[in-house]
């Protein structure tokens, strides 16, 4: 493509009304360009359970949970990662009905659910304010992320070479506790937030799309 091509194009971009505004924004990058990234690991097309392990109860607001376990299996469909997430609510009354379930390893787990692969993301910090009774919300959610196998062998770890995981993290902006947005509005932004960033470790796209 010509500079004069890439000009006019840009043009176009800033003088074309809002209408449209997210696509033609799409168009602009794929004309610029963007790393691609890879994916780091793909999962097999078989039953995948997504396991959130907040065994030390550090999560306070439930919504960050659910958010982050949903917006993972979004992107897995959506990108042909894995169709077959075992449900949320199915793995939600598992864990409520299990008397073992906080004695059972991540592996166990996922093969009493009837997961060939599991997806574990071990909580490793969560808050919703910077300061302990500052009267803002900085939120921030992080996870140890790493991909097993359930089969019954000595070292299940499929991803990654690290043994403690990969640590992924997101954070909320500085906003006032009197306003508009709740703690709970608060955790579900960073469940959102953080699931993009873990989902996008397992299928190709662009840097710009992050």
């Amino acid at each position: 493509m010509t500079r004069r091509m890439i000009q006019g194009l840009a043009s176009i971009v800033l003088l074309a009304p809002c209408v449209g505004c997210h696509d033609m924004a799409v168009l602009w990058a794929n004309m610029q360009g963007g790393e691609t990234i890879e994916a780091e690991f793909k999962f097999e097309k078989s039953p995948l359970l997504i396991l959130i392990d907040d065994r030390n109860g550090l999560v306070s607001e439930s919504r960050a949970i659910r958010e982050l376990h949903t917006t993972i299996s979004q992107n897995f469909l959506q990108n042909d990662v894995n169709s077959r997430v075992i449900p949320f609510r199915e793995w939600q009354r598992f864990m409520q009905s299990e008397e073992r379930y906080d004695k059972m390893s991540a592996r166990e787990i996922g093969e009493k659910l009837g997961a060939d692969q599991v997806l574990w993301l071990a909580v490793d910090k969560f808050t919703l304010q910077g300061e302990p009774g500052a009267p803002l919300y900085k939120g921030l959610f992080s996870v140890r992320v790493r991909a097993i196998s359930t089969d019954r062998k000595a070292d299940v770890r499929l991803w990654p070479r690290e043994e403690q995981g990969r640590l992924m993290s997101a954070e909320t902006p500085p906003v006032s506790t009197d306003g508009d947005k709740t703690g709970a509005d608060v955790a579900a932004e960073l469940g959102i937030k953080l699931g993009q960033k873990v989902a996008g470790l397992f299928y190709k796209h662009q840097e710009f799309a992050e």
